[in-house]
């Protein structure tokens, strides 16, 4: 009789959570007279299942602390739900079971404005924490993903288990194939011992369009939620029966999948399967699985595109190799007739023509053998891989040897050939032959643009701890506008006199970046061009020697 007589809302609960007695007041405040409520479920009386969930807790603690605990949550009152103070006690009569005596108070206006504050500032908090693990979350993906060697089909497989267990229970990637296939990828799942069962999934099917599922996806392009996978969903999508099929194998409750696409093009998809955790998805489940999906689409297109310039670029040296071996051994029969021409017909009275025209050939197969090893050259610089033999050498020989190989060209053309070297030699590591081929590239070019009585220079000079080579000429110069451009593949000017590859200055510019130099154009309209080219200065002083003036 006390018991119920009690000036607030109080109900005794057995072990199991059910109304063993309530107060007068607690059973007015539920509508029903105290004896329909005893043997109930004390979860059953609570406003919801969140409101059910969090009464039970709150006895649970109880129970397992055998201390009063309190927790705020809503109830009803004389006018209505409002919230309410909770306190569960403990209580047992020696060796008998524990009860729990559960006393209601309705919170004072004071007490409910504290308490809405409170929860607001816990939920922003929550909601704080929330973002910065997914920003965490995606952001330790992206560094996972772009970190990983340039595989499409690892990275699918690496992207199928960055979602378990933090996203999903069970993550499927799908790959769109070329023509009209989807390939199943990787599947991943926290437990070990399903991958028997995932190996039995649909590995490889038809791309159409679909209601539903992984085939709606990458048709439309456009991500599918469902939080609650329902009997009616399952009917609903018997029209595709792979879909409610694969639903039911995994179990799944709540499910996304969201498209792989890059650059216009959908790549693939990917399934978030929430299964034994129970989790339901919602917007900002979505959201997260987006942004993931987003940053694995760009790495994967990445690797695709990489893989693909990798064989292009094998294919492109295969391709040279061969070429260059097949012209070089029918050029070699060539230019060894043209040898065999021109020397059997020295001093023979009336071969004048014979000479002649063995001259040509011979002209013609040694620029065909200049054409092969620029080839070769531009094949090299493109895939990074140019060799170089570097060793000590001095500035003034590298000029002096480059300048004498063109010399008795620019004097048959009426050109002037002058060097300008310091006093004392400097030394330089590179290599050799490739240096000197950049100079012949300059020069050459140099002896194109210069007319009869013009002067052609090449000279060095050490400035901010580097050595620079140059070549100079008197030509007609560059306009301004192409000066950017000359170094480009396949650039050419023109007014030149004779139409060749337009791989010199690339060639030239691939040689002096290999050895970690820089080259540069000036020019002036009617005045002429300097080329100027940077190479490291050796290591060692070479022996200074003097050089012979031309």
């Amino acid at each position: 009789m006390a018991f119920k007589a009690l000036p607030e809302a109080a109900y005794l609960l057995d072990e199991a959570g059910r109304v063993l007695a309530c107060s007068t007041l607690g059973a007015s405040v539920l509508g029903m007279p105290p004896e329909l409520l005893l043997g109930q479920q004390w979860t059953g009386l609570a406003l919801g299942a969140e409101e059910g969930a969090l009464l039970e807790s709150g006895r649970g603690v109880a129970m397992a602390t055998g201390a009063p605990h309190a927790v705020e949550g809503t109830w009803l009152g004389e006018h209505g739900p409002r919230p309410h103070t909770f306190c569960f006690t403990p209580l047992r009569e020696g060796e008998g079971p524990v009860r729990v005596l559960v006393t209601v108070r309705p919170l004072t206006e004071a007490e409910a404005v504290h308490s809405r504050a409170l929860a607001l500032e816990q939920a922003a908090r929550a909601e704080v924490e929330a973002a910065e693990r997914r920003q965490s979350f995606l952001y330790q993906a992206m560094t996972t993903l772009f970190a990983h060697p340039p595989d499409p089909q690892g990275m699918y497989t690496l992207l199928a288990h960055l979602a378990v267990p933090d996203l999903a229970d069970w993550c499927l990637v799908d790959a769109v194939e070329q023509g009209a296939w989807v390939s199943r990828v990787a599947v991943a799942h926290l437990d070990p011992t399903q991958f028997e069962q995932a190996r039995a999934l649909t590995k490889r099917f038809e791309r159409r369009e679909a209601p539903v599922g992984v085939l709606r996806v990458l048709h439309t392009g456009e991500p599918e939620l469902v939080p609650a996978v329902t009997d009616s969903l399952l009917r609903a999508a018997a029209s595709e029966p792979e879909h409610p099929a694969l639903l039911s194998r995994l179990q799944a409750r709540s499910y996304m999948i969201i498209p792989l696409k890059a650059r216009g093009h959908t790549l693939g998809a990917v399934t978030f399967v929430s299964s034994a955790s129970g989790r339901r998805y919602g917007p900002s489940d979505l959201a997260l699985a987006e942004d993931l999906c987003v940053r694995a689409s760009l790495a994967i297109d990445n690797a695709r595109l990489f893989g693909e310039s990798r064989r292009a670029t094998r294919a492109r040296e295969d391709l040279l190799a061969v070429v260059s071996h097949d012209l070089k051994n029918p050029l070699g029969v060539v230019q060894l007739a043209s040898a065999l021409l021109l020397r059997g017909a020295q001093g023979k009275p009336g071969s004048e023509p014979v000479l002649k025209q063995a001259g040509r050939i011979q002209a013609a197969a040694d620029r065909m053998g200049r054409l092969i090893s620029d080839l070769l050259d531009w094949g090299r610089i493109e895939a990074g891989g140019l060799p170089l033999e570097p060793s000590e050498q001095h500035v003034s020989s590298l000029v002096m040897e480059a300048l004498e190989s063109v010399r008795p060209l620019a004097e048959a053309r009426g050109l002037k050939v002058t060097a300008e070297l310091p006093d004392e030699d400097m030394g330089v590591t590179c290599d050799r032959t490739r240096v000197l081929q950049v100079l012949g590239n300059l020069l050459g070019n140099a002896l194109k643009f210069t007319p009869e009585g013009g002067v052609l220079t090449a000279g060095a000079r050490v400035h901010r701890g580097e050595v620079q080579l140059w070549v100079r000429d008197t030509g007609s110069g560059i306009r301004a506008e192409a000066l950017p451009h000359v170094f480009e593949r396949y650039w050419q000017a023109k007014d030149a006199e004779s139409r060749g590859t337009g791989l010199g200055l690339y060639i030239a510019k691939g040689i002096v970046e290999a050895h970690g130099g820089r080259i540069w154009a000036e020019s002036q309209l009617g005045k002429g061009s300097t080329f100027t080219f940077t190479l490291p200065m050796a290591s060692t002083s070479l022996q200074k020697t003097s050089h012979p003036s031309l």
